[in-house]
């Protein structure tokens, strides 16, 4: 009896957590005159510490992954760093580590892209900033620090495989891509 209330109260306590992240995350992300909305949000851990809450602003709903790594339209991923731990050289360290994962061992195909995301990634990084990763047709990967645009990556290539950090199907976090896969309909 105590085991199913112990795994009844972590139940709801995850419940209540997914939804101070998706508060968090604000269920709209205003870029220029178009309005985002929140896909789907969640938590990011590594050794039973929250790293970083993640939220998918799509112009639609989706929950397909495919779709919208696919995507020539404009969607971002913002993530508020939530632990004191993360510095630029871890959040680069793993930013790295998952674009090789999204382009399956071969990130010397977007080498000069993620050159230049370290250098819009310069300052350092400390708990609370916020980077929105928003992608613009034509224009590229717009990489913004509390607000701040810190630099613009060009092409499609690069949003899919930043993107594909939290959305291909070898995520950093499959519980993170379920999450931000959820869809309107999960609210």
């Amino acid at each position: 009896m105590f085991k199913i209330r112990s795994f009844l109260f972590a139940l709801s306590l995850l419940a209540s957590l997914v939804s101070v992240v998706n508060a968090e995350m604000g269920a709209q992300l205003k870029i220029g005159d178009q309005v985002l909305q929140l896909n789907g949000a969640g938590v990011r851990t590594k050794t039973f510490v929250q790293i970083y809450e993640s939220g998918l602003y799509l112009l639609k709903p989706t929950q397909n992954g495919s779709a919208i790594l696919d995507g020539e339209e404009l969607m971002a991923i913002r993530v508020r760093i939530t632990s004191g731990f993360v510095n630029r050289a871890s959040l680069m360290s793993s930013l790295q580590e998952g674009l090789a994962q999204a382009t399956n061992g071969k990130p010397e195909s977007i080498a000069s892209e993620t050159e230049q995301l370290q250098r819009a990634l310069h300052e350092e990084v400390k708990k609370n900033d916020v980077f929105d990763f928003v992608y613009v047709p034509a224009k590229g990967l717009h990489v913004v620090k509390n607000g701040k645009v810190q630099g613009v990556i060009p092409g499609l290539a690069f949003k899919k495989a930043l993107f594909g950090i939290w959305l291909s199907d070898a995520p950093v976090d499959k519980d993170l891509r379920q999450a931000m896969l959820k869809g309107r309909a999960a609210y």
